[in-house]
């Protein structure tokens, strides 16, 4: 808990354009092989991510890392032992769910934030990663119109899936 607080108090000091290497600390960790040990990856780089809400491409990198920690842990080649149920992670769906939400924005979630449509494309692509117990708690995550609300509300998704 200490290290993490450290680490956070750091990285919360750094100029945006040295946050890329907090990446360098989760890399270190993976391959990740517990619940536990996928808490403290987000406990890591989840503060940081409304300061990456303005820096696109860092943003999107930092999500993809998280989900792929996710997939770690939850992937369908997933090695952690043992098999861990979905709803143990409910509080890291919500994160994930708000920090989407939160870039879409631009700042803090109101009722009528909505993704962006690059972010939720990655998601998309990212969800394959996961088991299928997993991938239905962030299925509101992708660009089809059919299984996100998401996607059937967003004007530049509408078009391209039209009913």
């Amino acid at each position: 808990g200490n290290i993490v607080a450290l680490l956070h108090s750091f990285f919360s000091n750094l100029p945006q354009e040295w946050l890329e290497s907090s990446h360098t600390v989760i890399k270190h960790l993976r391959p990740v092989t517990s619940v536990a040990m996928l808490r403290i990856a987000f406990r890591i780089l989840g503060p940081l991510l409304p300061r990456l809400a303005f820096a696109r491409p860092l943003f999107m990198k930092t999500l993809a890392l998280l989900f792929n920690v996710l997939g770690d842990v939850f992937g369908k080649n997933s090695q952690a032992s043992p098999h861990v149920p979905a709803s143990e992670i409910g509080d890291i769906i919500d994160f994930v769910h708000h920090a989407v939400m939160y870039e879409g924005q631009g700042g803090p979630v109101q009722s009528t934030s909505k993704p962006k449509v690059e972010i939720l494309t990655l998601c998309g692509k990212l969800l394959d990663l996961l088991r299928p117990d997993v991938q239905h708690l962030l299925s509101h995550l992708k660009t089809d119109p059919t299984s996100s609300i998401y996607a059937a509300t967003h004007p530049k998704l509408a078009q391209q899936h039209p009913s």
